[in-house]
């Protein structure tokens, strides 16, 4: 294998993580063996536990080619005088052959040994790995049969198993890294919140994982939360709304910030989440952000979304704001602006 093939024989890397990694710039086995893991997860948009596995082995591969290429070349005199001693060696076997009848069996014996040897030191399934966890130790099962695990363990809110689950690199089954990462929102550890940052990477799984997040309500994930409410990166409006909420439900004032440029977003679904989360947030600071967006805004699930902030808000200039709205021309912001 040379250095510019091979992305593809990576355990794990399909063609579609290897098109996102050459597209950054990762376009050979080489290159990936000298990237950080951070890089990686992010330009293949999958977990960073996976790429620090594909690293690993990248790394591997590369070293073993090196070690090919110093061992190749010409034999030494060392080499050639075992070759003769073999040789010699070989001549008395054969003249006392009779008297070492019994040595094939010998090998024979050896051989099957070491055969044993090497079918023990095979690598684990993943399998066996989710069993040492404990996912099979039940009285019912169902489909997958590690389903029933995963529940026994929401039940008795046990986040390490699911957790080190999840961190197994080639358990890829989509349905269950999704009822995982649920799990783990519902029991709330945050002991999950590390491996739920690497699940944010990954397209399949990148929305219930900022449910999970949001759900935890852990100050560790704003920075990659806003990271996403970045004006300067491109991202998805989908996306973008829901790292709006996860941020509102979160609840760091560190968000104020972003969540106020965010209402200048040209979706109007994530200007609304935005103001929302400005409310859940409770940001003094935002309230004249969204008295504005109840005078200018035309979208009116937005000037919903505003009203309700406000409300939730609740200080003097809050009110002050929602006064003049008790009477507006849609009923949910008059609502809103009547309840304070």
């Amino acid at each position: 294998m040379s250095d510019n093939e091979g992305l593809e024989d990576i355990d794990g890397v399909g063609s579609t993580y290897a098109d996102r990694l050459r597209d950054s710039g990762i376009d050979s086995v080489a290159a990936l063996a000298d990237a950080g893991a951070e890089e990686v997860a992010e330009a293949a948009e999958a977990p960073e536990s996976n790429a620090e596995s594909w690293i690993e082995e990248a790394a591997e591969i590369t070293d073993e080619e090196g070690g090919e290429d110093e061992d190749a070349g010409e034999p030494d005199e060392q080499d050639v005088d075992e070759a003769k001693g073999g040789e010699e060696a070989g001549e008395s076997e054969e003249e006392d052959g009779e008297d070492d009848s019994d040595e094939p069996e010998a090998e024979e014996s050896e051989e099957a040994d070491e055969e044993d040897g090497e079918e023990e030191d095979e690598p684990d399934t993943t399998k066996d790995k989710l069993d040492r966890l404990g996912f099979f130790d039940n009285d019912f099962t169902e489909f997958p049969p590690e389903l029933s695990g995963l529940k026994r363990f929401k039940a008795e809110k046990n986040a390490e198993p699911i957790i080190e689950a999840l961190r197994i690199p080639e358990y890829d089954t989509t349905f269950m890294r999704l009822e995982m990462i649920e799990a783990l929102g519902r029991i709330g550890d945050e002991a999950a919140v590390d491996v739920l940052l690497d699940e944010v990477n990954n397209n399949d799984t990148k929305m219930e994982a900022m449910d999970a997040l949001g759900r935890i309500g852990s100050e560790k994930a704003t920075e990659k939360i806003l990271g996403l409410l970045d004006p300067e990166r491109k991202v998805q409006p989908h996306v973008r709304t829901k790292a709006a909420e996860t941020a509102g439900r979160i609840g760091d004032d560190e968000a104020v910030e972003y969540l106020v440029a965010t209402l200048e977003s040209d979706s109007a679904r994530v200007r609304g989440a935005a103001a929302e989360a400005l409310g859940e947030i409770g940001s003094d600071e935002a309230v004249g952000d969204l008295a504005e967006i109840l005078e200018e805004e035309e979208d009116e699930t937005v000037r919903i979304g505003a009203a309700r902030a406000l409300r939730a808000i609740g200080n003097d200039a809050a009110r002050d704001a929602l006064v003049e709205y008790e009477n507006d021309r849609n009923e949910l912001v008059a609502q809103a602006a009547s309840a304070v």
